[in-house]
């Protein structure tokens, strides 16, 4: 029986190893093809829509194709106290990262002094001043396997609604995808 349970335990931290051996290998390797396609921006063929209804000013999504494969798809959304940027990389044509960025602006983008006086406000908009959060998103076989924070910390994936972040990027990414190409 102690044969069994040192056998066990052997598996069991040896697999945990592995994994995260994969897992490292698997972020190297996206991060190499997120900097070739980042390199690559200028050579590739681009669609470009706008969007209207998601955010107070609206906003644009672009894609960028390789050869007609899809490497890159920038959405922005435009508002009046910021702007969100999320950027979804692929490779043989499913999601391997995602990149978010939010910035939170210090006041709306129409504050200017003589607004911020009339208002009983001594501040007016200040893009030096603009918090950006970001958060980024590994996939594997368009499953997220990593999500590190604004703190590069890594998200427990299996906590609440953690876990369906990763369902809600793919089907937000593949919504704006079918769009682009109509």
């Amino acid at each position: 029986m102690m044969k069994l349970l040192l056998i066990s335990t052997f598996f069991f931290l040896t697999s945990n190893f592995l994994f995260a051996q994969d897992k490292d290998s698997l972020v190297k390797d996206i991060r190499g093809k997120y900097a070739e396609i980042r390199a690559n921006l200028k050579c590739y063929s681009t669609t470009m829509m706008e969007i209207w209804g998601e955010s107070t000013e609206g906003g644009q999504a672009t894609a960028y194709y390789d050869n007609g494969d899809l490497t890159l798809i920038e959405v922005l959304w435009l508002g009046e106290t910021g702007k969100n940027q999320i950027e979804y990389y692929f490779n043989d044509g499913k999601l391997i990262f995602a990149f978010d960025q939010d910035f939170d602006y210090n006041r709306p983008i129409y504050w200017d002094d003589k607004t911020a006086k009339e208002n009983g406000d001594n501040e007016a908009f200040d893009p030096k001043k603009t918090a950006v959060k970001e958060d980024r998103y590994y996939f594997y076989n368009e499953k997220l396997f990593l999500w590190l924070d604004n703190d590069k910390k890594e998200q427990d994936l299996t906590e609440g609604t953690n876990s369906v972040v990763g369902q809600g990027l793919i089907a937000h990414c593949y919504k704006i995808k079918d769009e682009l190409k109509n």
